[in-house]
């Protein structure tokens, strides 16, 4: 058969005219998905760092992100939530939790096993983003997966920013091992990858080295005795001071920082030395340290303020503790009216963080008040609970899945995680204990709870119950 060149020529330069059009960039722009946008109206904002609220303002919401905060703003399409002259705010940030610490330091050991340990830290997932907290940061705990499982969608919840395993000498707080344990076994919490119990150069480099392999954001180091273990006294020292430089060095290698579990002045000051930012508890510190923390740069305290004047005022009545355990939470209750004061007169920043188990979860928001009556403001502790913790994780973490845009505030081009609360958390914090009195929780643009419409309404959204019946397991 002969064939007609000028035909096939035709015939080819028509296809790759057809090409060119079903792949060019303009049609290829006009296929992609409708950007989804939530339009609040009639709020007062407070945006994470102003000491005032901005009155009746609107904030527009595009996918993910905040796309503009202004007045008598208009957006074609968007869903309309009327904030009715609420207050809307930043999501809060737990800076001190344990998602994977099931039932406490020694829980599940002989009774659960590391799937109901991921289902517990499930439902405290969605019993912490019922109270408003949009992002964690989980302290000593294996949780590097399911902070991934968050981030690409798979599990509804907070933000978590993960230390991966907590790193401990042996005898350490970090050692949850039996006391009887044979020589070198690996106990139930290290098996999870919740704590490395690790001694000497070399095997404490391996550590930190595979928690930030493991997908860590942080190290969190336990530099001192503490409340909920059993062989480590209070004034314990963990680590000598090269092996803590060493931590530190390898942070720093990867662009990230460490964060020290101590309670004394020995432990503080050589965890300032070796270069440390991040102190936790401290609540037996001297306050020539806390004056030296205040002129040390990049330097900021994280305060349990709900189990150190709360809980452990009465620590009889935790099930679990030991008669040595309740002698050491005694001991902390004692000095952390005087650490929180310290903390505050000398201006060290200060971030916010329950320290809260599973039974305890429910309470996370209690974290938020006792420092009300020891010299903190409402403005000192919601901006360390938004704004300032925010910004370290943003700017400090290694692996951050949330570059996008900013933590704790409520500005354009930040993350939309919105409470809206009815009241003013400025002038009364302790609304925040009601859950009624929190309307509308967003987190990552999407609504986890909506109570400003009516019950019929298409866009009411109830928190859910968190049960495993309740949350779709």
């Amino acid at each position: 058969m002969r064939i007609n060149h000028k035909i096939l020529m035709s015939v080819l330069a028509l296809s790759l005219s057809l090409s060119a059009i079903a792949f060019s960039p303009s049609l290829l722009a006009a296929k992609k998905e409708a950007p989804v946008q939530i339009l609040i109206t009639n709020v007062d904002v407070w945006d994470g760092t102003s000491k005032k609220l901005k009155l009746k303002t609107d904030v527009l919401v595009e996918n993910n992100l905040i796309k503009n905060v202004g007045k008598g703003l208009k957006a074609e399409g968007a869903t309309v939530i009327d904030g009715k002259g609420a207050t809307l705010m930043p999501g809060l940030i737990d800076m001190h939790q344990h998602l994977m610490l099931d039932k406490g330091v020694k829980g599940g050991e002989g009774e659960w096993g590391p799937y109901s340990q991921g289902i517990g830290a499930y439902i405290g997932m969605h019993e912490l983003l019922a109270q408003g907290f949009t992002t964690v940061r989980d302290i000593a705990g294996g949780s590097q997966g399911i902070a991934k499982g968050v981030a690409k969608g798979r599990f509804t919840g907070p933000r978590i920013y993960t230390s991966g395993a907590a790193i401990s000498q042996t005898g350490g707080h970090g050692d949850w091992t039996p006391w009887n344990a044979k020589f070198g076994e690996e106990g139930f919490q290290e098996g999870l990858h919740n704590t490395y119990v690790v001694d000497g150069e070399a095997e404490i480099a391996r550590a930190v080295r595979t928690n930030f392999r493991r997908g860590a954001n942080f190290i969190k180091v336990f530099a001192g005795g503490g409340v909920a273990s059993d062989y480590d006294p209070l004034e314990l020292v963990g680590y000598t001071p090269k092996e803590l430089k060493l931590i530190v060095d390898i942070a720093k290698d990867y662009g990230g920082y460490v964060c020290v579990h101590a309670y004394t002045d020995v432990s503080y000051n050589r965890a300032l030395d070796a270069g440390v930012k991040c102190f936790e508890h401290g609540f037996l510190v001297s306050e020539k340290t806390v004056k030296r923390m205040a002129k040390t740069k990049g330097v900021f305290w994280s305060a349990q303020s709900y189990m150190s004047i709360i809980a452990f005022k009465a620590p009889e009545e935790i099930p679990w503790f030991s008669a040595t355990q309740i002698a050491k939470a005694k001991a902390v209750n004692k000095g952390a009216i005087n650490a929180h004061k310290l903390m505050k007169k000398h201006k060290v920043p200060t971030v916010f963080g329950s320290d809260m188990f599973a039974e305890q979860w429910p309470v996370a928001i209690e974290n938020l008040f006792p420092a009300l009556k020891h010299g903190y403001t409402p403005y000192d502790i919601l901006k360390g609970s938004t704004s300032v913790p925010g910004k370290i994780l943003t700017e400090r973490s290694v692996k951050n899945l949330y570059e996008d845009g900013p933590l704790g505030v409520i500005e354009k081009g930040a993350y939309a995680d919105i409470l809206i609360v009815k009241g003013n958390p400025l002038k009364d914090l302790t609304i925040l204990r009601n859950r009624d009195n929190l309307q509308m929780i967003m987190k990552d643009g999407k609504l986890f709870k909506n109570t400003l419409v009516s019950p019929t309404h298409k866009n009411y959204t109830p928190a859910p119950r968190t049960k495993l019946d309740s949350i779709g397991i």
